[in-house]
């Protein structure tokens, strides 16, 4: 039997553990918003990373970082995790990087979204795809390197962050600024989000939210004269940006968006609220908007276009407008010739007959390591199903997660020339 096939062995004899550790895991309920149990969440990986001989540091964020980015969430602590084992010879680091955070399960599911279930080979719990899956992967994927008596070439790190679903400025960003996370101690990185063990992903798009409040005046209804209606102005601008709409969707890339519909610029109207009563003209009406950037786009150059249709329905309507920034991203891209990508692309095919690299319809954390740490060899790789991410009766098949652990393994003893 090659050292491959011992691998794969590895984590086959491990298939009911990971399904109980993935359980486990699920069951914790780290919703974001609004951030609730996430000590509980690092309390639980740094326990079994320890288990595993992990050097490990429970990473707290400081309280005046956490109101800068979520004012209206201080009470709730944020604590990130971040381990780290050494091999007895030199080699290069690989890190893989997850997070624990959780949209909100909602209503309607036909499970309990946190005492999660095996039903037809699957597991259905919220974070079962999006992207608990992932990080029990990765771990498990270095369970099986050691138990086929792999040698670690140089150091395996694992992070698992929080807060990603709302930014990720107080989790895998936090660990960058830090220096946690740099050029000098990281050579090859695998963030483990759900884009399924059949291919890798190299990039997403931009994101740039923010709100705009029209401004008028509040008058009786009977005698709206006397008011200006700022729903009306922002009739003026929300026709703007629905010409705006159609100028961006001429804009599209050439790289491999997924879904094909999402190669394209965008920009939505997500939320609007106004008014006080039914005979109250309004004062005041907001408007929150959702646009999507190209690779080729910048978020500064989607501000500047913002900022001009703003002008242009001021000096039409003679009405004040606000614009208030709630997060952005800019868009994120590797190259598919890069070594990570060319390790992971050869061992997915071992079980797929086919694989094409793929660039993310929306933003996640990779962009930290790569904008802003400088790390261009990462690469997304992870088990979970993109069509399943934030749906009610979420779930991820079992052996997605086996397939994508064998890669992960195999993929990591290829960059520390373990089995080459």
């Amino acid at each position: 039997m090659s050292l491959k096939d011992e691998i794969h062995a590895a984590v086959d004899e491990r298939r009911s553990e990971i399904v109980d550790f993935l359980r486990e895991f699920v069951s914790i309920e780290t919703e974001n918003p609004v951030g609730r149990n996430y000590r509980e969440g690092a309390e639980f990986l740094t326990d079994v990373m320890i288990e595993r001989g992990y050097d490990v540091e429970m990473v707290e964020v400081p309280d005046e970082l956490v109101a800068e980015h979520y004012p209206d969430r201080t009470a709730h602590d944020r604590v990130n995790v971040l381990g780290r084992k050494t091999g007895d010879q030199a080699g290069p680091d690989v890190h893989f990087t997850g997070h624990f955070d959780v949209v909100p399960a909602g209503e309607d599911w036909n499970y309990d979204p946190y005492d999660p279930i095996v039903e037809d080979g699957c597991v259905y719990g919220r974070g079962t795809s999006d992207m608990k899956s992932g990080i029990v992967a990765s771990l498990f994927a270095i369970d099986a390197l050691e138990a086929a008596g792999v040698d670690l070439r140089g150091s395996i790190t694992q992070s698992m962050t929080v807060d990603e679903e709302t930014g990720g400025f107080t989790g895998l960003s936090y660990l960058v600024d830090e220096g946690y996370i740099t050029k000098e101690n990281t050579d090859y990185c695998v963030y483990t989000e759900c884009f399924d063990s059949s291919r890798i992903c190299l990039g997403h798009r931009g994101v740039l939210k923010f709100h705009v409040t029209a401004h008028g005046s509040k008058a009786h209804g009977c005698m709206a004269h006397n008011g200006s209606n700022a729903v009306m102005a922002m009739n003026d601008f929300l026709a703007r940006v629905d010409e705006y709409e159609d100028e961006l969707h001429a804009r599209t890339t050439d790289l491999p968006v997924t879904p094909l519909e999402s190669q394209k610029a965008d920009i939505s109207t997500t939320m609007i609220d106004a008014g006080y009563s039914e005979n109250v003209i309004p004062d005041r009406c907001r408007a929150t908007f959702y646009r999507v950037l190209v690779p080729d786009e910048t978020v500064q150059s989607a501000r500047e276009e913002i900022r001009k249709l703003l002008d242009d329905s001021k000096a039409a309507t003679g009405r004040k407008f606000e614009y208030d920034e709630i997060m952005f991203a800019e868009p994120t891209i590797v190259s598919e010739d890069c070594v990570v990508s060319e390790t992971y692309t050869e061992n997915i095919l071992d079980f797929h007959n086919d694989t094409e690299p793929v660039v993310s319809p929306g933003s996640d954390d990779q962009r930290f390591i790569v904008n802003d740490a400088g790390i261009e060899e990462c690469i997304v790789y992870g088990p979970g199903l993109l069509e399943q991410a934030h749906v009610v009766d979420e779930y991820v098949p079992i052996d997605e997660i086996l397939t994508a652990t064998k890669v992960m393994a195999t993929s990591t003893a290829d960059l520390m020339r373990v089995t080459k």
